[in-house]
């Protein structure tokens, strides 16, 4: 990772997985204007808890594998946008898989 003056980039061959829990890991790209965009790894049958976006929108690209979304099957290439005030009541995937995420950064992670 380097940074000049309000840019910061990033080669994601740089950066470590970071294990959140069974079945997940992440990568940190890129943190400004209190977003982050980082990527996600899930194991194979990986289930997500509820949770809600409250305030804020996320956005989610499927790299690789396939995810159920809300009832949704997408596979690579495919993409979500979640609109602030709305829940997330399925995240799941059967096969594993890579995303590539931007949402508000959490409480405590910095930025």
């Amino acid at each position: 990772m380097s940074e000049n003056q309000g840019w910061t980039f990033t080669n994601q061959d740089d950066v470590e997985w970071q294990p959140l829990g069974p079945g997940i890991a992440m990568k940190s790209l890129g943190i400004a204007g209190g977003k982050i965009m980082a990527m996600f790894k899930f194991d194979e049958g990986y289930e997500g808890g509820v949770h809600e976006h409250p305030t804020e929108p996320e956005f989610t690209y499927i790299l690789e594998g396939s995810m159920v979304s809300n009832g949704v099957l997408m596979e690579a290439g495919h993409s979500y946008a979640a609109e602030p005030g709305t829940t997330h009541s399925e995240f799941r995937t059967d096969t594993g898989g890579t995303v590539l995420s931007v949402f508000p950064v959490p409480e405590g992670m910095g930025g």
